[in-house]
């Protein structure tokens, strides 16, 4: 078992603990949405979850069933200003949420870390997330994500997703509930379907 941390950089409903939990874990979010088989290391991330900013792309896509609309995906190729929830967890545990979050299971997927970080990226299936993606560093560890290989056509999120996104803002961040929307705003997908009101009116909703 790799034991060594890295930072998984959570841009979608992984931003909210209680989902991201599931990946390690195991369990089904609410009603309708498939089972996690958790990861094979259920320690729980490390007590810090920091939103960072950096030189990337968030933009909704593609269509999920259960999440009602485009699903996000992360740009690290486009400088927009994006914001992303890091989760420290050890790189097995990065490794076997990958593995779900491309329809495999924990310990299909075995790719040296290391060698993604000297290379920037790695491709690991034909799958919307097989693009795994080595983003800087944070705290002397890497910070690892993964995103597609081709953004997708633009694609309005669903009310569900984009609560869980928020509440997973506003959970590492609860004062800046704006600066949240605007950025939510500028991801592609977004607008003109959502606006900032009724942005606000779905926190409204969930408290």
């Amino acid at each position: 078992m790799n034991s060594e941390r890295v930072w998984y950089a959570a841009y979608g409903s992984n931003v909210l603990r209680a989902r991201f939990r599931l990946y390690l874990k195991g369990g089904r979010y609410q009603e309708g949405h498939r089972e996690h088989v958790g990861a094979r290391d259920r320690q729980e991330p490390g007590v810090d979850s920091p939103l960072i900013h950096g030189p990337w792309h968030l933009h909704f896509g593609h269509s999920s069933p259960r999440w009602g609309g485009g699903v996000a995906f992360l740009d690290p190729d486009n400088d927009q200003g994006a914001r992303v929830r890091c989760w420290n967890i050890t790189q097995e545990q990065f490794l076997d949420v990958a593995a779900q979050e491309n329809g495999m299971l924990p310990g299909d997927l075995e790719i040296d870390i290391d060698e993604v970080v000297a290379n920037g990226q790695a491709e690991i299936s034909a799958s919307w997330y097989s693009r795994v993606v080595y983003l800087g560093e944070y705290q002397g560890q890497p910070v690892m994500t993964f995103t597609s290989s081709h953004p997708p056509k633009p694609n309005p999120p669903g009310e569900a997703y984009l609560r869980v996104i928020l509440n997973g803002f506003l959970e590492a961040e609860p004062t800046r509930l704006h600066e949240h929307i605007d950025r939510l705003l500028r991801a592609e997908g977004v607008a003109p379907q959502w606006s900032r009101e009724t942005l606000v009116g779905l926190v409204n909703q969930a408290t």
